[in-house]
């Protein structure tokens, strides 16, 4: 125990520790509106003026209102009531399987590298335009 914590013991002060700090900023149960199609799960931030996602939301035949970007701890919290097509965007295998298994009411899941090396990759690009053809629209 350091000083400070010796010091409000002295005075009666209790301290807590959250065990889920994550609850506070309003994480639990994301409930979707039904205009959403899409749920783009990603670590990095994905500007919504990307020319890139735009053309991915054109090719999708949706508007910037029928998506949402979240990170893969936010995934867990997901709570759809309709059928949506993910993205998964990350090198992490290990996240993208437990990712997975939380990709309730899933018309369709396509997998990309990482946003940042996505944009790069035309590789990775040409295999994402594979995945959205052979699947099927929502």
């Amino acid at each position: 125990m350091n000083r400070r914590d010796l010091m409000l013991q002295e005075m009666g002060i209790t301290q807590w520790q959250l065990k889920h700090p994550e609850r506070l900023k309003g994480v639990v149960n994301i409930v979707l509106s039904e205009h959403i199609r899409l749920i783009i799960v990603c670590d990095s931030e994905i500007a919504s003026n990307s020319a890139l996602l735009k053309d991915v939301l054109l090719s999708l035949s949706l508007n910037e209102q029928e998506y949402i970007c979240v990170d893969f701890q936010q995934a867990q919290h997901l709570k759809p009531t309709q059928k949506l097509n993910y993205w998964l965007l990350s090198e992490n295998h290990e996240k993208i399987d437990r990712t997975l298994s939380l990709c309730h009411q899933a018309n369709s899941i396509w997998q990309t590298t990482d946003w940042q090396q996505f944009k790069q990759d035309h590789q990775a690009k040409r295999q994402l335009w594979k995945q959205i053809q052979t699947s099927p629209q929502c």
